[in-house]
């Protein structure tokens, strides 16, 4: 894994519950605690969450487009078809979330944890990510498409059915995640780092047939 920045949070946080009214007069949010709380039907553009913590929330139906977040935590969060469009993503941790569908399209992630969660048919496509960990995260059938990785970690991610097209994976270790059923793009996977077994596999989308 790569080793990235942690979230700086307060030593105190103000304890909150309704996010949509805390926006009516101010998008920009600094030292929030959401604990055991609904997060329904929001739809916010250009919010700024810094130094919040969010603690068994579900959201649902979220829109967050062009959304700042800045040294935050997710845990034991349902944060699925929740849409980060476009967004500036800094210093963040995702713990034990539930994620299915979850949309990152377009956005920047830098120094961000995803540790132990369901990203199933996660969109990270056209994202710019940096100093970024998956780990123990199911990734299936999710989308990476024209993405960019520097400095990027896959560990014992479920990769099965994932999408990766037009996205340069030089540098990347796939080693200890599953890849079966990968869409990948051949001119893109010079410099990737693959076990013995996914080399078969990898060899087999090239159109070579493996002789036993």
């Amino acid at each position: 894994m790569k080793k990235i920045a942690k979230p700086k949070l307060p030593a105190i946080f103000t304890d909150a519950k309704d996010l949509m009214s805390l926006c009516k007069d101010e998008f920009y949010l600094n030292g929030y605690r959401f604990q055991d709380a609904l997060i329904s039907l929001c739809e916010i553009a250009h919010l700024h969450l810094d130094g919040c913590l969010f603690i068994n929330v579900d959201f649902e139906e979220c829109a967050f487009d062009q959304v700042d977040l800045l040294d935050c935590r997710f845990e034991n969060c349902d944060l699925s078809n929740c849409k980060f469009t476009d967004g500036a993503l800094h210093r963040l941790e995702f713990h034990h979330c539930r994620m299915m569908g979850c949309d990152f399209s377009g956005s920047v992630i830098a120094n961000t944890s995803f540790t132990n969660n369901n990203g199933k048919y996660a969109n990270f496509s056209n994202t710019k990510c940096k100093h970024v960990n998956f780990v123990g995260m199911d990734l299936s059938l999710s989308s990476f498409n024209q993405s960019v990785f520097t400095h990027t970690a896959f560990e014992e991610c479920n990769l099965k059915k994932c999408e990766f097209i037009n996205t340069p994976l030089k540098g990347i270790d796939f080693s200890t995640s599953v890849i079966d059923g990968i869409t990948i793009n051949i001119e893109n996977l010079k410099g990737v780092c693959v076990s013995s077994d996914q080399a078969i596999t990898l060899a087999k989308l090239m159109g070579l047939i493996i002789k036993e």
